[in-house]
């Protein structure tokens, strides 16, 4: 035998308009957590200081005219957004990879660089893509800024490390099918490689 609970009209209504509220209320914050995960890409990465370096990187990203994400990726790339990060080869060092020479012409050194925040390293990011500030226009356009600056605006066909040169040899992981080192192969790399993460960068 089946009970069959009758409920007056208004406690209906009532039920029914308390039902939508929460699901309004879910819907909108999966939205602002979404929202929220667009802004932070890559923010796993981050062991220290992840609300003050964030908040730092959506600044400077403004005053650069790029979109947050296009910088914390290309910091995701480079170093895993570890600003204690050295190339045992090259000496590169931190979020985007400083070599010894840049950090001089930045006033620092790779040490130096080393041993600060990962807060306080963003301050020679930002001095040092200012330079760049209106030419990076797309994602590419920032990693090539870090990459190879020569290569920033240049078609997909334009050859940054010609096959056998010491740039494509150094740099195998950009080669293309024929062993050259484009903008497109830049740009094939480092979109598979954010794509592989989980992200797709707009």
């Amino acid at each position: 035998m089946k009970l069959k609970l009758k409920l007056p009209a208004g406690e209906k209504q009532i039920i029914i308009t308390v039902v939508l509220s929460c699901i309004g209320l879910l819907l909108l914050l999966a939205w602002t957590f979404r929202k929220k995960l667009a802004i932070m890409i890559f923010d796993t990465y981050i062991v220290e200081n992840k609300e003050e370096f964030i908040k730092k990187v959506n600044s400077i990203s403004a005053q650069l005219g790029i979109k947050a994400d296009w910088l914390m990726a290309v910091m995701a790339i480079e170093s895993k957004i570890n600003p204690k990060d050295v190339n045992p080869y090259s000496g590169a060092t931190g979020l985007i990879q400083f070599m010894p020479n840049t950090a001089k012409d930045l006033g620092t050194t790779t040490n130096a660089l080393k041993d600060m925040t990962n807060v306080q390293q963003l301050d020679y990011v930002y001095k040092y893509l200012t330079p760049y500030k209106g030419k990076m226009n797309k994602f590419t356009d920032v990693y090539l800024a870090v990459f190879y600056p020569a290569a920033i605006g240049k078609p997909d066909t334009h050859v940054i490390g010609a096959v056998g040169s010491k740039l494509a040899e150094q740099n195998r992981i950009y080669k293309d099918a024929q062993g050259a080192v484009t903008v497109a192969s830049v740009k094939s790399y480092i979109t598979n490689w954010v794509e592989k993460h989980g992200f797709r960068i707009v």
